[in-house]
């Protein structure tokens, strides 16, 4: 099993590593050392930031490798905030979403297995270590090379509507221009699944995405950051926003909010993030620029709400999600 140096019980800041021991052709006694910050002031809430899960995601390494150096003074918060900026760190070293090592989706790869690959064994130690000791996981992503979004908080839907609620309450403090309610189709082996098990909650982002990061969206992270350890007791201060109205709330529960590619091509948005679109509303032109014979073909909604993800870039392949679309929640 996975160990890390640091004494996550005692008070003050740490900051040291999670050793990742691996046998690699070029390398092999390897240790992929992970970093890991613990920054602790007596008893209280305790957050746990992760970022980098995918390592096409960049807008949580840069900011939670901010927080962790300099942007924390623990003296000022009352409990523990936990932070792995890069979590999945062979495959955020290499540009990829997948692992190098073993072509692992951290996301996919909970609650983990500590005889496993580097990747199971990473998502074990997440579970038996860290996330046993939050109250609330916030987990950092963006839409990596092949998505972009509207920056967005994701409320992952609970089995039941109290721990949902309280999920929404986290949104409404990070106030992201959007908040989308999500059922996702094939959770039983993401992280959001074994902080539901564990009792807890968990918050997740997509912020921006075509493998890039902006000001703004930097921006909104790091205040997004902020405003949910205010809303947990962690820092003093309001929220971002008290109430569950702040930023526009959409629905995501079903196949029907996806559109996908249905062949190789360039795509052409006519669409625009955060414009509303009705069902059979041409939201794209798909360019197959291989068959002369073939003109481009519209790519429709499959129902009516807001675009908030759309392709993050031209080229897509048969089967490759290019939108979704989001059915407003009052």
């Amino acid at each position: 099993m996975l160990t890390t140096s640091l004494d996550l019980d005692k008070d003050g800041v740490q900051k040291g590593y999670i050793d990742v021991p691996v046998s690699l052709d070029l390398s092999a006694w390897s240790n992929q050392r992970v970093p890991i910050y613990s920054f602790k002031n007596g008893q209280g809430p305790s957050l746990l930031l992760l970022g980098g899960a995918h390592g096409d995601e960049f807008e949580a390494p840069v900011v939670l490798s901010n927080l962790a150096n300099g942007g924390i003074d623990a003296a000022n918060i009352h409990g523990q905030v936990i932070i792995v900026p890069a979590l999945n760190l062979p495959a955020v070293m290499n540009g990829s979403r997948l692992s190098p090592l073993d072509g692992g989706n951290m996301n996919r790869a909970f609650p983990g297995n500590p005889r496993g690959s580097a990747t199971e064994r990473i998502a074990d130690f997440v579970s038996r270590e860290l996330i046993s000791r939050a109250d609330v996981v916030l987990d950092l992503h963006s839409g990596g090379r092949s998505l972009r979004f509207l920056p967005s908080t994701i409320v992952p839907m609970q089995t039941t509507e109290t721990a949902t609620g309280e999920i929404r309450a986290l949104a409404a403090a990070f106030d992201a221009p959007l908040t989308v309610i999500l059922r996702e189709p094939q959770v039983e082996t993401m992280i959001d699944t074994e902080v539901e098990r564990q009792g807890k909650r968990i918050l997740a982002t997509e912020l921006g995405g075509s493998g890039t990061l902006s000001q703004e969206t930097l921006l909104v992270t790091r205040k997004g950051i902020d405003g949910v350890m205010r809303h947990m007791g962690l820092m003093a201060g309001p929220d971002n926003c008290d109430t569950t109205q702040c930023s526009k709330t959409v629905l995501v529960d079903g196949f029907h909010h996806y559109v996908y590619a249905d062949d190789a091509g360039i795509f052409e948005p006519l669409a625009g993030l955060g414009d509303r679109v009705r069902e059979g509303d041409a939201v794209g032109r798909l360019h197959l620029v291989d068959r002369a014979e073939t003109a481009p073909v519209a790519v429709k909604a499959r129902t009516t709400g807001f675009l908030f993800c759309t392709a993050g870039q031209g080229l897509v392949r048969r089967g490759d999600c290019i939108s979704v679309i989001g059915h407003p929640v009052d």
